[in-house]
């Protein structure tokens, strides 16, 4: 077997590199675009709700999720979350018919400040609500999530081939990340290109590596996240039935486990999980609004069937756990979410010069009549 020389090597990762950007140019830019809308999107949806953030006052909110259940007959709430957004302010999840559900924004008081779709009808869902279900799904369930993370791989590896292809020989690293002006256009945009490559390659490989993992959720979750299991219903069914446990109960009881934590989900009981899933947020957790600490409280006795400390899980739970905020930027707080925008602002830039540069140099080729016709 003749071994390859290194320029046919290179020839062939340029190749790679080139027909792999063509193919998912489209679905690397919209992934671009609806990731940049998404960075500071809680809040920016938040200020543009108008009304109140009082501080949470639980039996003023259960009067009004009461209140709400009774204005939507046959219909109930299922969870609530914190908006994320503006402090104070929650998200209450409305089942409806055939799966559509609505949510609506309350401040903590229970003040409904609005209502809208949350999982259909995409014209009154609003703007981020679509970015989200594109960037996530392509509004395609679990399939476009697959579909999302098998393309993310992809754009891993072409990303760690470009990086190949880019790096600097001699270690003229100074000239490869700070093009020289040039006289020829295709020029100076080729040597951008590789040096915005060469810039953003370690945090573009962290924020896309993140990303899909989390589009491989199901299955991997089952593997990360083993060391939180719920309740069994067996044992939740047991429990003595003491009287009606409400949401302010059940918050009441997770919060009093930890003090100073963040109140930041509660899903409500199902026929078979008698339980509350409460959700806190405690100091120095990696997700900026969004906590991992769990308490399920028995909707029979509202007493704990089971505690989970995010800060006592094994490794590679927190791990799990840390994946959204480097997909995010999360992680490295205001300047993380920042560099997280430029990351994606970069890619739908490279992604279109890249687009563009190709069909330059394919215009410029002649075609093969007219070489022929040359040639003679």
């Amino acid at each position: 077997m003749i071994p390859l020389s290194r320029q046919a090597v290179l020839a062939a990762l340029r190749s790679t590199h080139r027909r792999l950007g063509l193919l998912l140019a489209g679905l690397w830019a919209l992934q671009a675009i609806t990731g940049v809308m998404l960075v500071f999107h809680w809040e920016i949806d938040d200020w543009t709700v108008a009304g109140p953030a009082r501080a949470l006052q639980p039996a003023a909110f259960e009067r009004s999720l009461v209140a709400i259940e009774a204005a939507h007959p046959g219909r109930s709430v299922s969870a609530v979350y914190g908006s994320a957004g503006r402090p104070d302010r929650y998200d209450v999840i409305l089942d409806g018919a055939g799966g559509h559900n609505d949510v609506l924004r309350l401040d903590g008081g229970g003040e409904v400040l609005r209502m809208r779709p949350s999982n259909y009808d995409p014209v009154h869902m609003g703007v981020f609500q679509v970015a989200t279900y594109l960037h996530q799904t392509l509004f395609a369930h679990q399939r476009g999530t697959w579909f999302i993370g098998l393309s993310g791989l992809v754009l891993l590896i072409d990303v760690l081939i470009g990086v190949k292809l880019a790096w600097p020989v001699g270690g003229r690293w100074a000239a490869a990340l700070l093009p020289r002006p040039r006289a020829d256009a295709r020029a100076i945009a080729f040597a951008w290109h590789r040096a915005a490559g060469l810039w953003l390659a370690l945090p573009a490989t962290l924020l896309f590596a993140a990303g899909v993992l989390l589009a491989f959720e199901d299955p991997l979750a089952g593997w990360f996240d083993d060391a939180r299991p719920p309740p069994t219903a067996a044992s939740a069914a047991s429990e003595p039935a003491l009287g009606p446990v409400t949401f302010a109960t059940a918050a009441h009881v997770a919060s009093a486990r930890y003090p100073g934590a963040a109140l930041w989900a509660v899903e409500w009981p199902k026929a078979d999980a008698p339980w509350y899933k409460v959700e806190l947020r405690q100091a120095g957790e990696p997700r900026r609004a969004a906590g991992v600490t769990s308490v399920y409280v028995s909707s029979r006795s509202g007493r704990v069937l089971a505690d989970y400390d995010a800060f006592r899980t094994p490794l590679k739970t927190r791990v799990w756990d840390a994946l959204y905020a480097v997909h995010t930027g999360e992680i490295a707080g205001v300047a993380g979410r920042v560099l997280a925008l430029v990351v994606g602002a970069s890619l739908f830039c490279l992604t279109l010069l890249g687009v563009t540069l190709w069909w330059v140099r394919r215009r410029g080729r002649p075609k093969p009549r007219l070489a022929m016709e040359q040639a003679r």
